[in-house]
């Protein structure tokens, strides 16, 4: 049977331009072989860390991914000459005097291990974590010390940069763990758009792995990892646009964190809206809180994580004003785009606005095989035309007419 049928009524109501964003962060996430390398590494890594010489042997209480990873929100590489990052909490059995820059040193050199061994060239020191590069992703290793009074996983995790005597080495609250919890559930899961988005993700990498090479491993029918809610596409969506706005106007500045973004589509997650209007809503309410902050007396955002009153999520970021406007005028920009999107365009400025909000590859790809679809419907007397979008080509056999589509209203307040 058809894993479809039960949703077909509910999957004929997406708009054109649900289905294009929704291609959109099909091309922009992991492929299943980014994925199942990145399980290996947290898995090698685990181990390495672990192994019999290591000065680290016997002392892994737990090895886990964090960030994106744990939220399924993680966004491929935006370009050639960047990489997609992973993050993960080496648990250490350590006493929680242990001075900062001793855990980083010790984990950086369990890590690095002996000349001509496996990441002896590959490890970096940072102040928080070691990071090892791979072939197009790094992996960033984070220790930690449990604390077991407190909620699960709650730890104390290290500052310390040996290269400026003038940064004090501290020791902080942090748990990842519980913020990727909360986030995962308070999102709101759809059947219909969680069946919708996985089948589109099989079928997009079906025809990479065919065009790739001609005795391609069989993708499976089913995929559980791309069977997300409506909200982690929209943080996806969220992170990709950022990569690329940052990388173009604002490179050196810092990153707004993602495990900030996290944390406010998280807070606003809930209704249920179409794709189109949870992105749009998600980052009008973003906008309505660095703003506030602005207004504030402090004038600058000061988030925690809700798991973690001491884990602050923006201990790093924005530091100044400069940077904190810089993020709510971009954010500002790419509302308007949305909502210029949302009133209909025509198809050629719908691909230039999506191009230039995630990128020419992905936006590009998606309007071409979306417009594929619709001509080859069309053609079979399957298509429609939906004059209110500016011809747009609809959902082909599934999609029904735009007047008979009524979009919920939504603003940064929820009404």
């Amino acid at each position: 049977m058809n894993q479809f049928a039960p949703f077909v009524d509910q999957i004929g109501r997406f708009s054109p331009l649900d289905v294009l964003l929704a291609e959109v962060a099909v091309r922009v996430q992991l492929t299943p072989t980014e994925y199942f390398a990145a399980v290996n590494h947290y898995k090698v890594m685990g181990e390495w860390i672990d192994r019999s010489g290591s000065p680290l042997h016997g002392r892994v209480e737990e090895f886990y991914g964090q960030g994106g990873f744990s939220t399924g929100s993680t966004v491929s590489s935006h370009d050639d000459k960047s990489d997609f990052d992973l993050d993960a909490i080496a648990q250490i059995s350590w006493p929680r005097s242990t001075d900062p820059e001793a855990a980083l040193a010790t984990l950086h050199e369990a890590i690095v291990g002996e000349p001509g061994s496996r990441y002896h060239e590959k490890a970096e020191r940072k102040t928080r974590c070691t990071q090892i590069q791979y072939d197009g992703m790094h992996l960033d290793v984070t220790p930690s010390i449990l604390l077991g009074e407190f909620l699960p996983k709650t730890s104390f995790i290290f500052h310390s940069k040996p290269s400026d005597p003038t940064v004090a080495k501290r020791a902080l609250l942090a748990n990842p763990f519980g913020l990727a919890g909360w986030f995962n559930a308070r999102t709101v899961f759809d059947e219909a758009f969680g069946r919708f988005f996985e089948g589109r993700s099989l079928d997009y990498d079906r025809r990479r792995l065919t065009l790739m090479r001609a005795d391609a491993t069989p993708v499976p029918m089913q995929l559980p990892i791309y069977r997300k809610s409506r909200q982690v596409v929209c943080l996806q969506l969220i992170k990709r646009w950022r990569n690329i706005v940052y990388d173009r106007r604002h490179n050196g500045l810092r990153l707004p964190p993602s495990v900030l973004l996290t944390y406010y589509v998280g807070l606003h997650a809930g209704a249920s809206r179409s794709l189109t209007d949870e992105l749009i809503y998600q980052v009008d309410c973003i906008i309505a809180k660095l703003a506030a902050a602005a207004a504030s007396a402090n004038g600058l955002v000061d988030e925690c994580n809700p798991t973690c009153e001491g884990d602050r999520l923006t201990d790093r970021w924005p530091g100044d004003h400069r940077n904190q406007q810089i993020f709510i005028d971009e954010l500002r920009e790419f509302s308007i785009d949305l909502k210029r999107l949302k009133v209909g365009v025509s198809i050629t400025e719908m691909r230039s606005i999506l191009e230039r909000l995630f990128g020419e590859k992905p936006a590009g790809d998606s309007v071409a095989t979306f417009t594929k679809r619709y001509a080859d419907d069309n053609a079979a007397g399957n298509g429609l035309y939906l004059p209110a979008t500016g011809g747009v080509p609809a959902l082909g056999s599934l999609a029904a007419p735009s007047v008979a589509r009524a979009m919920p209203k939504s603003t940064p307040f929820g009404d």
